[in-house]
């Protein structure tokens, strides 16, 4: 078995080089079926926190209807990455001609 006592695994404490970097990270998807991504997004709710079912089709929609970037957001996003500060998260939707925002949806932006 390896040793990996100077990693700090297990314990928290990882050493920390003291330098900082920041990484932009991006991730393109096409969504083929809202009813599916809306299910894993009420199951995310649903599991994680104490909503109602009325409180997650507020937050997301309903499934005949869903808001996709709320389902998106709810999804690609974790609470909280190990060693890292989120900086920024921008969420646009992406016309045919591929233009990033379409005119009727802005882009959704959350800062921590």
């Amino acid at each position: 078995m390896a040793d990996t006592t100077g990693w700090g695994l297990g314990s928290g404490n990882a050493p920390a080089s003291g330098a900082q970097q920041e990484y932009w990270f991006s991730l393109k998807l096409r969504v083929d079926s809202p009813e599916q991504l809306w299910q894993a997004a009420a199951l995310r709710c649903l599991s994680q926190s104490n909503l109602s079912p009325a409180e997650v089709e507020e937050i997301i929609g309903p499934i005949e209807d869903p808001s996709v970037s709320d389902c998106l957001m709810i999804l690609a996003l974790p609470e909280r990455i190990p060693g890292c500060s989120r900086l920024d998260t921008i969420l646009a939707h992406t016309r045919p001609d591929g233009d990033r925002t379409s005119p009727d949806v802005e882009p959704v932006s959350i800062l921590d």
